[in-house]
């Protein structure tokens, strides 16, 4: 009698960003067996469609590039916004026309797994209390800096997600009352001044001030063509008006850091999102900044400042993390 072994678990996790969606596949380890990379949809119907649509091609390419059985057991589902302590999306500020999105419910009715939905960075702070740098630390915040600000609070070695499970947005405090507006409609939101469309905004108002000469003649005078790929590549190229911005833009980020630091005392920050990938940039001016702005920086314990070690897929393997720790 031939009889084949039980299939092995695996477990599927996207990560939907303001700009683009990350989905992979990892087995019961948390393995990586596929990805797949697909720009954000927009609307509601469009989301659920690609989700829907990822997660099937995942298990297809799951079933089909490996010689050992698989079977997928769920699905986790990171999403940037307000999500409730239910797994209901609130309030998306960077996704277009989502908001009270009830996306589990829907897929789970669509694909006969599991679904699990949470905020997107407190899946990527899953996936660095599980294996990357928040594991050597009880109380520790995660930040992650991308098209938005997102945030995990890690208390005594677990996610807080506070009474209703919203905790952990630092990117809509106010830093400056009167200014610029955020993508939320408020002003002065600290995501305006520290995410990558905060560096925009930086970069258009020392534009708009013949400050960035090259950036400015690089995109023909349309400013709306600005990408903080620019930015940085002209600032490691040694454009000083571009350095002298990439200062700027580290001293927002560290005011934000600050503040939330002189609110929780963490023993320990880190930095995620797509902005990690500009490390070497910012993460020596970034601390020189937050030292400078600390109250009491050289009488208290140092709180180091580190770059996630999951990188941008983070809050993907994060997501996996939803089902696989059930």
């Amino acid at each position: 009698m031939n009889t084949q072994p039980p299939p092995s678990p695996a477990f599927i996790g996207i990560d939907i960003g303001g700009t683009k969606t990350l989905g992979v596949a990892v087995n019961e380890n948390g393995d990586l067996l596929e990805e797949r990379l697909l720009p954000t949809p927009q609307g509601a119907a469009e989301l659920i469609g690609t989700t829907s649509s990822m997660y099937f091609e995942l298990s297809e390419r799951v079933a089909q590039s490996s010689p050992e059985r698989f079977e997928v057991l769920g699905l986790g589902i990171g999403i940037a916004g307000l999500v409730d302590i239910d797994g209901k999306l609130r309030r998306a500020p960077n996704l277009v026309e989502v908001d009270g999105l009830d996306i589990g419910p829907i897929l789970k009715s669509k694909l006969g797994v599991p679904v699990y939905v949470d905020n997107d960075v407190n899946c990527a702070a899953l996936a660095e209390l599980s294996d990357g740098v928040a594991a050597s630390a009880n109380n520790s915040l995660l930040v992650t800096l991308g098209t938005g600000i997102g945030g995990a609070l890690i208390v005594d070695g677990r996610i807080h997600r506070g009474a209703f499970g919203m905790a952990g947005e630092p990117g809509h405090m106010i830093v400056n009352p009167r200014g610029l507006v955020c993508a939320c409609g408020k002003q002065g939101c600290w995501e305006a001044y520290a995410s990558a469309a905060g560096l925009k905004n930086l970069a258009i108002d020392r534009a708009k001030n013949g400050r960035l000469q090259e950036i400015n003649d690089k995109v023909q005078g349309d400013l709306n063509k600005i990408a903080s790929e620019d930015i940085t590549q002209a600032a490691r190229r040694g454009d000083i008006q571009s350095v002298e911005l990439i200062d700027d833009f580290a001293y927002w980020i560290a005011l934000g850091l600050t503040n939330c630091a002189a609110l929780l005392d963490p023993e320990l920050i880190i930095i995620g999102g797509g902005l990690v990938a500009e490390w070497d940039l910012l993460g020596d001016r970034i601390r020189h900044s937050f030292d400078e702005l600390l109250l009491a920086s050289t009488q208290r314990n140092l709180i180091p400042i580190k770059p996630a070690e999951n990188g941008k897929a983070a809050g993907a393997i994060g997501a996996t993390l939803l089902g696989r720790q059930r």
